[in-house]
């Protein structure tokens, strides 16, 4: 059996992880998960008009690379992000994140590109584990984040917010100013 790894020391490293990520660093971003029963599909599988659920705030930390610009302009460019969720925050939430899911942070949507989770506490993924050692296998190793990578996305190609409108909204802004 191994000396360390076990669920108490995963219990230590879930408490250390959690107050580090929701108290310290406190970076949180917009979930947005895509409706697959109200998003029309056509002929190709493909929709123009996504539909979204409403917005869930999550707590991660976020690195987004700089700026590749494609064409000749300032206005054309590209940007990839990583996101690392802790596994049971997102378990306590139930929440699910998977492809073609957006995530809103610094003023920008990404749409997520690759979902994967290979952080694993003394280096156990206890639900995979093929058991070569006698005694409770699942009492050793955790999994401990969620790594997602992302793409930055146009505003207007999601239908979450109203980019363009012809009417013109009146500003709350008192008149005696």
């Amino acid at each position: 059996m191994a000396l360390f790894g076990s669920g108490r020391d995963a219990s230590l490293i879930r408490s250390i992880n959690r107050e580090i990520i929701n108290n310290i660093i406190d970076v949180e971003v917009a979930f947005y998960k895509l409706s697959l029963e109200d998003t029309q599909a056509n002929m190709y599988d493909e929709s123009d008009d996504k539909v979204y659920y409403n917005p869930l705030r999550l707590n991660c930390l976020a690195l987004k690379d700089d700026k590749s610009y494609i064409g000749d302009t300032e206005y054309d460019h590209s940007r990839t992000a990583e996101f690392n969720f802790l596994r049971d925050d997102l378990k306590d939430k139930n929440v699910i994140i998977e492809e073609g899911d957006v995530l809103e942070w610094d003023n920008e949507f990404y749409e997520i590109d690759t979902v994967g989770s290979s952080q694993y506490w003394a280096g156990k993924n206890p639900t995979t584990d093929i058991g070569q050692v006698e005694g409770d296998l699942d009492e050793f190793g955790y999994s401990v984040a969620v790594k997602v990578t992302a793409h930055v996305t146009r505003r207007n190609r999601l239908n979450i917010q109203e980019v363009r409108s012809g009417i013109n909204k009146p500003n709350n802004i008192p008149r005696n100013l």
